[in-house]
């Protein structure tokens, strides 16, 4: 029974945290289908990471450049939806399709060139992120997890950003027609769904050595 709460906080949490930044670009209007190529992405950029810093420093630090990068990384990944969607006007769910097949290809090219060799496995450490609670071990992604949560929320229908980004998602020439800018809001929902789809990790589910394999 431990064993299967433990795995399903860790499961459901990042899962939650790509869920949401699915929840702000549909609402904005733009259909996200490109957020399995953005969590390869994003996940890539915060496993590099963690590679490149050294063991010594702190875990909070490790989670928090690693965090960042990874949003980082999804923001730019979501950018590439987000001109062809809203400036382009390009067909969402093509876009998006693509830059989830696009997203697989680069990630190898960049592990295999991070490696040096044509290895597509990477060795890391995820031992800063992983934490026992009552005997039950869970990752940080559970802490930031509810926070967004709670923080999407209060964003989407308690504050005039959120009320602005569902009208351009529900009626965006109403919108417009009381002087909102349409592609801003709808720029500001994917992006903001590329950093929240960018800090999932891949396989952060154990809290030793674990190969990534892309």
């Amino acid at each position: 029974m431990v064993l299967l709460i433990k795995y399903t906080l860790m499961y459901a949490m990042v899962l939650m945290l790509v869920a949401l930044g699915g929840c702000f670009s549909e609402h904005s209007g733009v259909i996200n289908i490109a957020l399995e190529g953005i969590m390869t992405i994003g996940g890539l950029a915060g496993v590099i990471a963690v590679m490149l810093m050294p063991t010594t420093l702190p875990a909070i630090v490790i989670v928090l450049i690693s965090v960042l990068a990874a949003g980082i990384c999804g923001i730019a990944y979501a950018a590439l939806l987000a001109f062809a969607s809203v400036n382009l006007k390009a067909d969402q769910t093509i876009g998006g399709t693509a830059l989830n097949l696009l997203a697989t290809a680069l990630a190898m090219v960049i592990v295999k060139r991070f490696n040096g060799d044509q290895s597509s496995k990477m060795s890391y450490s995820n031992s800063a992120f992983m934490y026992n609670i009552g005997g039950v071990t869970v990752n940080v992604f559970l802490f930031i997890g509810l926070i967004c949560l709670v923080f999407a929320i209060l964003v989407l229908y308690k504050t005039k950003f959120g009320l602005r980004l569902r009208a351009c998602g529900e009626h965006p020439q109403a919108a417009d027609s009381v002087g909102i800018n349409v592609y801003k809001m709808r720029w500001a929902g994917v992006l903001i769904s590329g950093f929240l789809g960018g800090r999932r990790r891949p396989r952060l589910y154990c809290p030793r050595r674990t190969d990534l394999e892309l």
